[in-house]
């Protein structure tokens, strides 16, 4: 398990750690909470996935092709749990491409490749998945919950390409930019997934918890309100 994921369920196991708000929120309502042990069983999940189905492991690039989502940072943990890279966009080479867009994973020749519904409580991705192609939501939850690593990846390794990071400088570098927020903190992003390391790994790294939406603008200001948030990273311009 990621050090960062083990000190926030040795912290609380219970707390909320990552809120999720559609853009559409104020007429879809949805709105998905993950603890710190629910974020981190889909992690596992997801990491057992890719090391089971696809042998991904430390050498290993994993392009993402997901908005701003709460399921683009659990794909992005699960693929720094088993070790490997992580590149953001379906552009180049990778050894698995994960994407939302049917018309990306129909057009890519990556030969591995993993359908995700971004739909809330999808079971499957639909009747449009491209052939050859894993459907995430259908199979997902039959991994484990828990996830050990096969092989571990070395302090250099790379482990994501947009800023070039290696392993062993994800944590810092998180701990390095989220330094001037308290303990604790609760933060309202709309950071997309090039943003991970200053918006949701910086909080986790302060031992917070994260309010993540794509349109800031678009959460009302009794929303806000109701989550308490303590600081606010806006990664874009504002209507």
């Amino acid at each position: 398990m990621l050090p960062l994921l083990r000190r926030l369920l040795d912290d609380d196991p219970t707390a909320p750690r990552l809120t999720w708000y559609a853009a559409d929120h104020a007429t879809s309502g949805e709105r998905i909470e993950l603890s710190a042990r629910v974020l981190a069983t889909w992690v596992a999940k997801t990491a057992n996935l890719l090391e089971e189905e696809f042998e991904v492991g430390p050498g290993s690039v994993v392009a993402l092709d997901l908005p701003t989502h709460w399921r683009t940072p659990v794909f992005q943990l699960a693929a720094w749990s088993v070790g490997a890279a992580v590149r953001h966009g379906a552009d180049g080479p990778a050894d698995v491409l994960v994407s939302s867009s049917p018309e990306t994973l129909g057009r890519s020749t990556v030969q591995d490749r993993i359908a995700v519904s971004l739909a809330p409580l999808a079971t499957s991705f639909g009747a449009d998945l491209p052939p050859g192609v894993l459907d995430y939501a259908r199979v997902v939850t039959g991994y484990g919950d828990t996830h050990v690593a096969l092989a571990e990846a070395a302090p250099d390794d790379p482990a994501l390409e947009t800023p070039p990071l290696t392993h062993g400088r994800l944590l810092p570098e998180a701990q390095t930019l989220g330094a001037d927020w308290p303990a604790g903190v609760r933060l309202l992003t709309d950071a997309g997934p090039g943003d991970v390391v200053r918006g949701p790994l910086a909080a986790w790294a302060r031992t917070g918890s994260v309010v993540l939406t794509p349109d800031l603008d678009a959460l009302t200001e009794r929303v806000v309100g109701s989550e308490r948030t303590t600081a606010v990273l806006r990664t874009r311009p504002a209507a």
